[in-house]
């Protein structure tokens, strides 16, 4: 009986330590790459014109009553490093998480594309060619992901520029957010 009682005992420390150092060790390999996920709530329109046609609708961005036409965003994306700083981490590919009620046809799309700023700089660099919703033939909600050209500077800020567009009123495209995984989309 003592003997089954150990053998509980030792299960459960073994257990009970998995549970507190697993979690560490999951972190530090995972710490070669960024996730992040980036609501589309946490966009904003890039100007008056666009945040008058578009609106926030279960957490997505959809085009506001009888509007059309294209509309951009702007998405922060926050790094777990201090300054924005991804060095020594690396951002391999976006996602962009959407609906296209056409799939191909170009009645309405959705676009996403990865920026970044260097200290001292005025202008932004690309960072994927970028991602289009009109590259798929569902016509609902669907991701797409995109391979990204690796930018690991110090001191960078990075953004991502959506696009979101319509030529019919009735058309229900919407945006609904993007993440960074860390394998191939």
């Amino acid at each position: 009986m003592d003997d089954m009682k150990n053998r509980s005992l030792c299960i459960s420390l073994a257990a009970a330590t998995l549970t507190t150092v697993a979690p560490g060790l999951e972190s530090e390999a995972d710490a070669a790459y960024l996730r992040n996920r980036i609501p589309a709530s946490a966009c904003s329109p890039e100007s008056p014109d666009d945040d008058a046609v578009l609106q926030l609708s279960n957490g997505s961005w959809i085009f506001t009553g009888t509007e059309t036409g294209t509309a951009t965003l702007w998405c922060p994306v926050a790094t777990d490093q201090e300054y924005s700083a991804l060095d020594p981490y690396s951002i391999t590919n976006l996602r962009l998480w959407y609906r296209d009620p056409d799939g191909t046809a170009t009645g309405s799309n959705v676009t996403a594309q990865l920026y970044y700023r260097t200290e001292g700089s005025n202008n932004l660099g690309t960072m994927t060619a970028g991602i289009n919703s009109n590259t798929s033939n569902v016509t609902g909600s669907n991701r797409l992901g995109a391979d990204v050209t690796t930018n690991t500077s110090t001191d960078a800020l990075f953004f991502a520029r959506v696009t979101i567009s319509r030529n019919s009123s009735t058309a229900s495209v919407a945006f609904h957010g993007l993440d960074l995984p860390p394998n191939d989309p």
